[in-house]
């Protein structure tokens, strides 16, 4: 797998390779961190591609981003995988040039809508938009994290197949008094409210703030790494409503401890603002991380969002930028809290929505990667046998780069297995979502070891629609 970033605070990474190590595959987590090779957590390894810190210091960033990624390339030739699995679009580069030069198939796994994503650099946009149109009709596989993206990325690419959806469905305990009230300095008794995750712009943080002054004697509090300078942002914000005794930022929390602090809340909060496709289409990680805990939600009226919030039951859904109407769905959820009926509808969510179940689709695709491989090295073996006896019969090299007629065109019998398309006999097209853009140089063996990677249909091959 590959990750720009430390595995260590990505709950998706860790719960998708600890789930795959269980199931008996062997994982390495290539990551931006600065850790021990061959370190392991939850079952899988870490192994450390950050360049040297003098680049850090002396390289222009463009230039720096370059040495990372040599650094991932370098990695994989190192690994060695039969699979790459790269996270989000940033690694998609690394990931079909690692793939390319190991043989590996790749998986595209988009945590978000990328290409609707409000980025600052124009050209980051524009190369997260080429990438993905060039390498995700390409992939093995795709996975996202929800229905709608699912959707988008099958219509934005043509593919024949929707995405696996994996939603971010917490796969996290509780283990124990998580301490939260204790560093907030507040009792049992006084109502808290929860924000979980990074604060940043456009999720609905500052309404929170604004909203807290509307509400005597509730506390916010704010878990986890704000963006930089907007910590800053919101406790002048808190200072300027008089609620700044009332509004805490704390820093995140291991995973293991994330649950225990959650289940302290009173009230947890997801406010995405409808600024971007990106967030209309998202189930946001403490969604789930909330309902994991048993802490009835309040979320943003987002098509995603609501479907699973009003489905269940187990929250209130307002317009992220209204106070008004933020204020009065916090006083709702605060004075009912303690219903018995919201309790037994978060306990049927919380048994439904975990991690035992989701990881299924996870775990279902990679046994379909897995058959897919198997088949095409058989195939390929038995395509060298072939092309040796033709060898011995007809006294001609094995591998001639040639057809030396229709008939031993006919040679070639490929069963198709559910789901695979096959070029032609006679059009030598190149298979997309098996191998690469390299067209076969119409030897044999050579177009065994594109088209065998197709033969698969579940998981869902990546290929595009015929006629479109």
């Amino acid at each position: 797998m590959l990750l720009h970033k430390s595995v260590e605070f990505d709950s998706r990474v860790r719960r998708e390779a600890g789930a795959l190590a269980r199931a008996g595959h062997s994982v390495t987590v290539l990551e931006l961190a600065k850790v021990r090779r061959g370190e392991t957590i939850d079952g899988f390894v870490r192994d450390s591609v950050m360049p040297p810190e003098w680049m850090r210091r002396h390289l222009p960033f463009h230039l720096y981003r370059i040495a990372f990624l040599v650094g991932f390339v370098a990695g994989l030739l190192r690994v060695r995988p039969d699979v790459v699995h790269a996270h989000d679009a940033a690694m998609l580069l690394p990931g079909v040039i690692g793939a390319r030069l190991t043989g590996a198939q790749l998986v595209y796994d988009s945590h978000e809508l990328a290409t609707s994503v409000p980025y600052r650099e124009r050209a980051w946009a524009w190369f997260v938009a080429t990438i993905e149109r060039v390498v995700v009709p390409r992939c093995a596989a795709v996975i996202t994290v929800a229905d709608g993206i699912a959707v988008r990325l099958r219509e934005r690419y043509r593919l024949a197949d929707t995405p696996t959806v994996v939603r971010n469905v917490s796969d996290l305990k509780l283990s124990g008094p998580g301490g939260l009230r204790t560093l907030l300095g507040i009792d049992e008794h006084t109502p808290l409210v929860l924000h979980q995750g990074a604060p940043s712009p456009a999720r609905g943080c500052e309404v929170l703030v604004a909203t807290i002054e509307r509400l005597p004697g509730v506390h916010l509090v704010f878990l986890g790494d704000a963006e930089p300078g907007y910590a800053a942002t919101l406790r002048e914000l808190a200072r300027t409503h008089g609620v700044q005794d009332r509004v805490t930022l704390l820093p995140s929390v291991p995973l293991e401890r994330l649950l225990a602090h959650t289940a302290e809340a009173d009230v947890g909060v997801t406010l995405l603002q409808d600024t971007c496709e990106n967030h209309r289409l998202a189930l946001p990680n403490k969604l789930f991380e909330y309902i994991a805990a048993g802490v009835p939600v309040i979320a943003g009226s987002l098509p995603e969002t609501r479907r699973l919030v009003d489905g269940y039951a187990i929250g209130w859904c307002v317009a992220p930028d209204d106070s008004a109407a933020l204020a009065q769905a916090l006083r709702t959820a605060l004075r009912e809290r303690e219903d018995a009926g919201l309790k037994r509808r978060m306990k049927r969510a919380r048994e439904e929505l975990c991690w035992s179940r989701e990881q299924n689709r996870l775990l279902e695709l990679y046994a379909g990667l897995a058959a897919r491989s198997k088949a095409g090295d058989r195939e390929t073996v038995r395509a060298q046998r072939r092309n040796a006896n033709q060898a011995v019969v007809e006294g001609l090299p094995a591998a001639t780069g040639k057809r030396r007629s229709e008939r031993d065109g006919a040679d070639l019998q490929i069963p198709a297995e559910r789901g695979a398309q096959l070029a032609h006999a006679d059009q030598p097209g190149v298979p997309v979502g098996g191998g690469y853009p390299r067209l076969p140089d119409r030897d044999r063996a050579a177009i065994v070891s594109h088209t065998t990677r197709l033969a698969e249909g579940r998981p869902h091959v990546l290929r595009r629609a015929e006629g479109r």
